[in-house]
């Protein structure tokens, strides 16, 4: 896992409603990370209120930032963007916000547009249920073994036992494997099990490395989109940690990607990775840092 030193994070205007600040607060105060908060008011009225959250969070001892722009709160995916720029932020957080169906026709939801085109990992917060002694799930795709996927492959177990070891939580993995699109005709051949299993085989090199016992691994038929969500709320994730290589232009439109489409059929956080080939850092957790 990668160091986190800077953490951006879309508020909201009601701190009693802002899980993205709760989370961002506890990442903070684990990891010894400096703020970053960014508003987005179309108006631009809400800057005393954002002085006087910065004001109390620095007089609880974190390092805060923030600055207030002109925008729509549920269109902000362009303002999120050049501050992660502009700030050179490792980890941005933001509220989960699902749009209807009707609304995905005509325009492509902010937290899609943020998975395919922010470098660094995306938390989206859906809960404030606590991550300390949970469950984190990571949804692991074996069966593209190309390089790029490989290296999706490696950022999602790194990141997932990094987030346990920190909040002493409990790794999970699923594993969806597609079923045989025509019947064979031997029917004593049971070809859904052999696929299964070559699933589990493509699962041992991370259940070696990571210590993982076969009862935290869940490997089902496919479509991914429905399997994650369901064992996910069968296993009680506190987090799902989802990988994508973040598709864009038509194929993105028409097809879609793994980690978009379980968005809103997931009850838990959400931690979306990009690949990676450097060297993952360590990341230690330290104490509550001041301003």
């Amino acid at each position: 896992m990668r160091s986190i030193e800077k953490i951006l994070v879309m508020l909201r205007a009601d701190p009693a409603e802002d899980l993205a600040l709760l989370r961002g607060k506890q990442l903070a105060r684990t990891l010894g990370a400096e703020l970053q908060l960014l508003l987005c008011d179309p108006h631009e009225g809400h800057a005393e209120y954002l002085e006087g959250l910065l004001a109390k969070l620095r007089r609880e001892g974190f390092r805060v930032q923030g600055e207030l722009v002109k925008g729509q709160p549920h269109h902000a995916c362009s303002a999120i963007l050049a501050a992660h720029q502009r700030h050179a932020c490792d980890l941005v957080i933001k509220q989960h916000r699902p749009d209807s169906l009707l609304a995905q026709l005509f325009t492509l939801p902010d937290d899609w547009q943020l998975s395919r085109a922010l470098s660094t990992p995306l938390l989206l917060v859906n809960t404030p249920r606590c991550w300390e002694g949970g469950t984190v799930l990571a949804a692991m795709d074996v069966d593209h073994l190309d390089q790029e996927h490989r290296a999706l492959q490696g950022n999602v177990m790194d990141y997932t036992a990094e987030w346990c070891r920190l909040f002493q939580a409990e790794l999970h993995v699923v594993s969806a494997y597609s079923a045989p699109a025509l019947p064979l005709a031997d029917p004593t051949i049971h070809i859904d099990q052999a696929i299964a299993q070559h699933c589990h085989d493509q699962c041992q090199w991370f259940q070696h490395e990571y210590e993982l016992a076969e009862r935290h691994l869940h490997i089902g038929e496919g479509p991914a989109k429905t399997l994650i969500p369901r064992v996910a709320n069968e296993q009680g994730a506190v987090l799902t940690v989802l990988g994508t290589i973040g598709r864009s232009g038509l194929g993105g439109i028409l097809i879609g990607n793994t980690a978009e489409t379980v968005l809103d059929r997931l009850n838990s956080d959400v931690l979306i990775l990009k690949p990676h080939e450097l060297p993952a850092k360590r990341v230690e957790p330290s104490g509550h840092r001041a301003a």
